[in-house]
């Protein structure tokens, strides 16, 4: 535990201490008040105005900002600036005026397999009833959502109805684009009409029931996606409220000893929250703050909160234990342990400022949102704590009687800790006639000095001395490295395997009802149903000026040319040539229907009889030209139905089609468009693209890939293209301001090489786990193989690991060097600031690991994998770089370590004084023996 007497600890009693605890006791009468008497002068005089402003600011948080922020949060991706899906969502909306819209698709699945789903009638009336309900939605939408199911399309469409049912007939899908606002419900609603939760009308009470005997209903989408995700980050928030929040609480006060004075951190971790969620409310309002914000923000707060908490609670318990007043021993924490947590909260922040420089905005939110919880955190523990401590009820917690101390392991009116223990061994030493102890002057020893030599008692004895002392022997020292650094190195090696992915599951609860659904129509129609691609064709920069009159004579554009034909028969013919479009049924659009090659002849023929005799033609099916035109020409009713479909689709143009210059063919991958092979798909398709272009082969018809995965590609392609940039300019910043508070250069060298290497051991062992599935044998679904990485948590834990590992650093090579400065040798400075700080920062990993364990217990494997690779960070960090690294490092380079700051002379040696204290020890011993013989 830290101690108050940090600059003094083991040294002979001088002026210096005597002034530090008169001044602090005098409460601010230097003539020249130092900066943390300014900081502390108006705490002091007005505490409890403080807490009563604290307390209104957080119900006024409350009333609305903090409960609107994680219900504003949004996960959806936007096309990145220069980029190809950038320019192709661009095109489109200049070519089709505005948004293409949303599809959202319901899946229906006869529950008996011998019943085809096509010949349903309660299937077909649920349609009919569901088509009516958008509908009446349609008001807060920008247009009628437009609806495509087989039950409507069969009659005179059946070869696009037949895209609608799976092979054996036994499910079918209602497609359903819709462009409404976010806040319109539409899709909450009709999610609640296909689960049953709204009724169809009173007239169909018993069809509903049929439907749902015959019939299992399920509706998927990129929004339900959505809102999947955040009723799954509400349940994480709620889990940590209950398990991981008092967890955390509860190791807290056992290493304070003390129930009262835990009424602080806990009051900091809940005004931390609200005020972090305030703060990040206008944000969510005006930009996009992606979904998990707020459970990385809840997992921040609890873990920062914690350990600022623990730093100054600590160090103050143990001022007071040293027999100062609360004035002076709320200074000393506010000026050594705030200190700290000052140092250690700016370099966090600059950390996750880094993130500000990510080419997405929903890493930026994650960013901002980081650094308003350290932010939060560090104000309100600079604040708060000391006004707290200022008033009776903070005396009463420092120095608890009654039941109070009962319950703290403590005695009347003394802290736990160091103090109560040192509080022990003076009664012992009372008891046994030793407490007219003198010094080597011969002059009895006062309450300060008996303090120092108890605590110097238990150094000697305690872990963190012992284990320190042997591993400053090099001849320990390094052989212990060189075999940590072997038995990592296997691990290491694996960190540049990682694979990253951006399919939906890895971001989705393992219980999201729209992920069963997605998973379902995978299986029944292929896992690219849900996200095709539109391969565009652009034909506004055509120039033979011959076709184009041809064309526009027979009334079909620029689409409607044979050169437009020819270059979609040749990309399509180069795209089935991939895997995960190997065939000409992936394909849909004029030129390639029903998995068949149309020919630009058979287009225009098909056009110039359905745009007069199809079910929306200009003279009627059944008129009397229409039925001479059939006879005729012996039209087939299959032959009539072809055509009848082939000129819907060419409703995929851009314009009615005398004018149209663009349209599209719908493309569906045999393979999720999200996962590696969908993606490899993309930029194989790209480059068979770029490939006619080249050569001339498109005629100045642009192609552009459309919707499918191409948005999250370009942007978590351009995220990993400025990643190793921002590691770079991260880790650089990390030397520059260690160097600064340093003022040296090898430490920032140490940090660096320490967080390093705690990075590569730690995305290492996430192959090993997630990729390999090294860990599957232990059944755990939190730690089970999912072959690839989610692209989030690498780029998101970065900052954080990098943050956190400094934090630990900061605080253990402060105290260090402060040791050194009192004019300790080198390896005496490593053994008192490890044996000072040894237990806070163990306390403060374990608090921090169960902070982020709680998202262990997400459904949300991309939370399991950053949850993980923080929980492993952080207790590598505290069990092996801070514990024995650090020290062996120290004890390389010694006088080095500080260079090239200049330190004063050596006059003090532990180990020198400790043998000395043996020897004095064993002759006094030897004397008694002889005394008593």
């Amino acid at each position: 535990m830290e101690s108050s007497l940090t600059s003094h600890l083991l040294s002979p009693p001088s002026s210096s201490a005597t002034s530090s605890t008169s001044s602090s006791s005098s409460k601010y009468t230097n003539s020249k008040p130092t900066l943390t008497q300014r900081f502390l002068r108006p705490i002091s005089l007005y505490p409890k105005t403080i807490l009563l402003l604290y307390f209104i600011l957080a119900c006024a948080c409350l009333a609305w900002p903090t409960r609107n922020f994680t219900p504003n949060t949004d996960s959806s991706f936007v096309a990145p600036t220069d980029s190809m899906s950038g320019d192709a969502e661009d095109r489109y909306s200049e070519l089709y005026g505005g948004e293409g819209g949303i599809d959202m698709v319901v899946l229906l699945k006869s529950k008996n397999t011998s019943s085809p789903i096509t010949a349903s009638h309660p299937a077909a009336t649920f349609v009919s009833a569901l088509t009516n309900y958008s509908n009446t939605l349609s008001s807060s939408c920008a247009r009628p959502s437009t609806i495509l199911d087989y039950y409507t399309l069969s009659k005179d469409y059946s070869t696009i109805a037949s895209s609608l049912v799976n092979s054996d007939s036994t499910a079918t899908i209602v497609s359903i684009n819709y462009v409404c606002d976010l806040k319109s419900d539409y899709v909450l609603n009709m999610r609640d009409f296909v689960n049953g939760e709204i009724s169809w009308g009173e007239n169909y009470e018993d069809l509903e029931k049929q439907f749902g005997e015959e019939v299992d209903a399920g509706i998927t989408g990129v929004e339900l996606f959505q809102y999947d995700i955040l009723d799954g980050v509400e349940e994480d928030l709620s889990r940590m409220d209950t398990t991981i929040l008092p967890l955390a609480l509860l190791t807290l006060a056992f290493v304070l000893g003390s129930v009262p004075i835990m009424i602080i951190p806990i009051t900091n971790i809940l005004l931390t929250i609200i005020f972090a969620f305030a703060i990040m409310c206008p944000f969510a309002l005006s930009t996009q703050v992606v979904s998990f914000t707020p459970s990385v923000m809840m997992s921040l707060v609890i873990a920062m909160s914690v350990d600022y908490s623990l730093f100054l609670l600590s160090r103050v318990q143990d001022e007071v234990a040293a027999g100062r007043t609360t004035e002076a021993a709320v200074e000393n924490m506010v000026e050594h342990a705030g200190h700290t947590i000052v140092a250690s909260g700016s370099t966090l922040c600059v950390c996750f400022a880094g993130m500000l420089f990510f080419p997405m905005e929903m890493l930026r939110s994650v960013g901002v949102g980081a650094t308003v919880s350290i932010l939060t955190a560090l104000l309100v523990n600079l604040t708060l704590t000391p006004a707290f401590l200022y008033t009776a009820a903070g005396e009463y917690c420092l120095r608890p009687k009654g039941w109070a101390a009962k319950v703290c392991c403590a005695e009347d009116g003394s802290s736990r800790g160091v103090g109560s223990m040192l509080k022990k061994e003076e009664r012992r030493m009372e008891e046994m006639g030793e407490m007219g102890i003198k010094d080597e002057s011969g002059s009895l020893i006062g309450r300060e000095a008996r303090y120092k030599q108890l605590d110097e008692k238990l150094m000697y004895e305690s872990l963190w001395y012992r284990l320190c002392r042997r591993l400053l022997d090099r001849r320990i020292g390094v052989p212990v490295l060189m075999v940590f650094i072997g038995l990592m190195m296997p691990v290491i090696l694996n960190f540049t395997k990682l694979k990253t992915s951006i399919g939906f599951d890895l971001l989705l609860p393992e219980s999201s009802p729209s992920l069963q659904t997605f998973d379902d129509m995978g299986t029944l129609f292929g896992a690219g149903t849900l996200s095709p691609y539109k391969v565009m064709f652009d034909a506004t920069g055509l120039t033979n000026e011959t076709i184009i009159e041809e064309a526009e004579d027979l009334r079909l554009g620029k689409v409607g040319t044979n050169e437009t034909f020819t270059v979609m028969h040749e990309v399509i013919n180069k795209l089935q040539g991939l895997p995960a479009t190997n065939g000409p049924q992936y394909f849909n659009g004029i030129a390639q229907a029903g998995g068949l090659s149309v020919s630009y002849k058979e287009y225009v023929e098909a056009h110039a009889f359905s745009s007069r005799c199809g079910p929306d033609g200009s003279l009627g099916a059944d008129s009397v030209a229409c039925q001479f035109i059939i006879s005729q020409e012996g039209l087939t009713p299959e032959m009539i139905e072809a055509a009848n479909s082939l000129y819907l689709l060419s409703s995929t143009a851009n314009d009615n089609l005398e004018s149209a210059s663009a349209t599209y063919a719908t493309t569906i991958l045999n393979v999720d468009p999200f996962s590696n092979d969908g993606t490899d798909w993309l930029v194989s398709a790209r480059d068979i693209v770029a490939d006619l272009e080249a050569s001339g082969s498109l005629m100045g018809i642009k192609v552009y890939f459309v919707d499918g995965a191409g948005i999250e590609y370009d942007a978590v392609t351009q995220v990993y293209d400025v990643f190793p940039v921002l590691i770079t300019a991260t880790l650089a910043t990390v030397f520059v301001l260690m160097g600064v508070f340093f003022r040296s250069v090898v430490v920032p060298i140490r940090s660096v090489v320490s967080i390093a290497l705690t990075l590569m051991f730690v995305f290492g062992l996430t192959v090993l786990i997630y990729q390999d599935g090294i860990f599957d044998p232990l059944g755990l679904a939190c730690m089970s193989k999912t072959g690839e990485i989610s692209w989030l948590p690498p780029v998101m834990t970065f900052s954080i690991v990098v943050g956190l590992g400094l934090d630990y650093d900061v605080f253990l090579i402060s105290r260090v060097l402060e040791f050194r400065e009192e004019g300790y040798s080198d390896d005496s400075a490593v053994l008192a600031g490890v044996w000072k700080t040894g237990s806070v920062i163990t306390c403060a990993g374990i608090i921090m690991a169960l902070a982020f364990a709680g998202l262990l217990m997400s459904e949300e494997l991309l939370l399991n994998q950053t949850a993980f690779i923080l929980v492993v960070s952080v207790l590598i960090d505290t069990f092996v770089v801070r514990t024995v690294l650090v020290p062996i490092l120290l004890g390389v380079t010694r006088s080095q370590s500080w260079w090239p700051r200049s330190l004063p002379e050596i006059r003090v040696d532990l180990e020198q004084r400790r043998k000395e204290k043996e020897v004095r020890r064993g002759e006094g011993e030897e004397s008694a023996v002889l005394v008593s013989a």
